[in-house]
């Protein structure tokens, strides 16, 4: 990356040994303004400073040892690196493959082929979503028994513990703990935390709310969901 560019410039990572791809991404990316670096393997990713990435797009099968599952999970165990959203962009099309990505913790799950033009929407909307993921100085929380969430910088503590959770998680668990006992539909949760997205796979929704059941332990089964109403966090 160049020096000479500014800093505040989004910088996005391609993970792909098809050169056509990466070819075609690093064309498009950098025409939007984006820095962009591209490697073929994991394990050349993992020699590179990725907590100076802004975002990190990957193939899940990958030539050597390190799949796309294993970079995303290294990623994660970092502390370093564990805010920076990862999206997959891969061949792997089946039903069960695209929920598999988005429990490991993907912020979002592009099939090849692909539109170039909604693949950049998304490269902006996970940047927007993740844009200001960061502390600052201010203190505002939202407290329930033994959770504290943060809402300035965006931490979860449970029982003085931290938890990690990625902006969509944060965005969806704030949403819901400011209305507790009030029942939200997909549609309304889909229109907080992607906002001016349309819900082309509305479940999207679901597969976020079963990963942030997981992280809040005990206080998992406070998030309730009524067949034809939606979703809440309840009192119990």
């Amino acid at each position: 990356m160049s020096n000479s560019e500014p800093q505040t410039t989004p910088a996005i990572l391609l993970v792909d040994d098809d050169k056509n791809i990466t070819s075609l991404l690093e064309a498009n990316l950098r025409s939007e303004g984006y820095r962009v670096v591209s490697v073929s393997q994991a394990e050349e990713a993992l020699t590179l400073p990725l907590e100076s990435f802004n975002l990190v797009i990957t193939e899940i099968k990958l030539p050597g040892e390190i799949d796309g599952f294993e970079l995303l999970d290294r990623m994660k165990d970092d502390r370093m690196t564990r805010h920076i959203p990862v999206v997959f962009c891969t061949v792997l099309d089946r039903e069960n493959d695209i929920i598999a990505g988005l429990n490991s913790g993907a912020d979002d799950y592009v099939v090849k082929p692909f539109s170039l033009r909604e693949f950049m929407a998304r490269v902006r909307s996970v940047l927007r979503r993740h844009r200001n993921f960061a502390p600052v100085a201010t203190s505002r929380t939202i407290e329930y028994r033994t959770l504290i969430l943060n809402v300035d910088s965006r931490g979860l503590i449970i029982d003085g513990d931290t938890i990690s959770l990625s902006p969509t998680e944060f965005t969806i668990l704030t949403h819901l703990l400011r209305s507790r006992n009030k029942l939200f539909t997909r549609e309304e949760i889909f229109a907080t935390a992607w906002p001016g997205e349309d819900m082309n796979n509305p479940r999207l929704v679901d597969v976020n709310i079963s990963r942030l059941r997981k992280k809040l332990g005990v206080y998992g089964q406070n998030i309730v969901n009524h067949s034809g109403l939606g979703y809440g966090f309840m009192d119990i």
